[in-house]
């Protein structure tokens, strides 16, 4: 009598490395991509609106440009998607038309508006733009005066 297989006994087929791999071949298992870590780039930094923003001077005699450099390290350990996550990082989208400060007129195409967020305490962020996984700083704003919220 002859045996019929079932779609249950292929479930049991040998998983043993020689009969499943082909000899001196390494096949890779497929992991979900990484996500690059933020980086900063300054090409478009603008002191020219100082006020209502700040120069790096005047937040380093006030004592914030060494949290701000900390800060550039803990929002670099994340890539994008935990940097929101952790609220180190809030995308906007478009320029926020409350703002105090003026989109640079160099700074074209399409680019997502946000800040760096917690730089020592509740008001103070780094404003600027976002391409993939590069935040380009444009203002220092001590003063939550970027994307000022209806609370304040």
């Amino acid at each position: 009598m002859a045996t019929r297989k079932s779609k249950f006994d292929d479930k049991f087929k040998s998983t043993l490395p020689r009969e499943c791999r082909i000899e001196n071949e390494r096949s890779e298992r497929n992991v979900k991509d990484e996500q690059p870590k933020l980086s900063f780039n300054f090409k478009d930094f603008d002191t020219s609106q100082c006020p209502p923003g700040q120069t790096f001077e005047q937040w380093q005699k006030e004592g914030r440009l060494s949290v701000l450099m900390k800060k550039f390290i803990d929002v670099c350990s994340y890539n994008r998607t935990e940097a929101e996550q952790k609220k180190l990082l809030k995308v906007y989208g478009d320029f926020p038309k409350s703002s105090h400060f003026k989109k640079p007129p160099h700074i074209t195409g399409e680019v997502q508006w946000g800040t760096i967020q917690r730089i020592g305490g509740q008001k103070p962020r780094l404003a600027g733009y976002i391409i993939g996984s590069v935040f380009y700083p444009v203002f220092l704003d001590k003063d939550h005066v970027f994307y000022p919220s209806k609370k304040e």
